[in-house]
């Protein structure tokens, strides 16, 4: 299985990675919908081509997931930031599949950064949570907090310590994401990493943190 042209490593993960506090008392923060073609899974698994029947006709969000919108269909739209039934908007959508591209888009035409979905997910959370490190980067020069929280006191980075993304954690930290923040369950981005046996985040949180103890 190959991994998005703009993430990390693909990891097989055992557990929900929006979801990372696990008090079993509230919704999962997790992106409620699975499609139910392989459509939007191809293409985030970064298959360079995908046959669409032609009987399925995708929503905006979906086709922004999907990677194939142009700026001018997005200025079609009556807002760039419309949402769906759980308050995603297509910035959402694009992070969380790993679309560079239609986040690229998205930004020019306006989208907010730092809109909140339900359970206050960002679309910060989702591009960290997938690896995508090039979507992160992007998201944060157009002014997302760093350092925002979802429901449960997760930040991005914990999200790509726990999916051990080694690159997004470099680029959450080069760019001043607080390593000592704890979700309501008391784990920080450190203590996940070490619990999902993600060793290469770890090692990238150990030399960031032996960095600054030298300097």
């Amino acid at each position: 299985m190959s991994s998005s042209p703009n993430s990390d490593e693909e990891r097989k993960l055992d557990f929900n990675p929006l979801l990372l506090a696990g008090s079993g008392n509230r919704k999962s923060a997790f992106l409620p919908y699975k499609p139910t073609t392989t459509v939007l899974t191809n293409l985030q698994r970064g298959n360079t081509e995908a046959n669409i029947p032609s009987e399925i006709c995708l929503n905006f969000h979906e086709k922004t997931g999907q990677g194939e919108i142009t700026e001018e269909q997005v200025r079609a739209e009556k807002t760039v930031d419309s949402v769906d039934s759980n308050n995603y908007t297509p910035l959402h959508w694009a992070c969380y599949y790993g679309q560079l591209s239609s986040v690229q888009i998205l930004i020019n035409c306006g989208a907010n950064p730092n809109r909140e979905a339900i359970d206050m997910v960002s679309p910060l959370l989702l591009a960290a949570a997938g690896g995508h490190h090039e979507i992160v980067r992007l998201l944060i020069q157009k002014g997302a907090k760093v350092n925002h929280m979802n429901v449960e006191g997760n930040t991005a980075l914990m999200y790509a310590a726990a999916g051990n993304h080694p690159h997004t954690c470099n680029e959450l930290l080069t760019r001043g994401a607080n390593f000592t923040e704890t979700n309501e369950d008391g784990e920080t981005a450190y203590s996940l990493a070490v619990k999902n046996q993600s060793n290469l985040a770890q090692a990238v949180l150990e030399n960031y943190i032996t960095s600054l103890l030298m300097s």
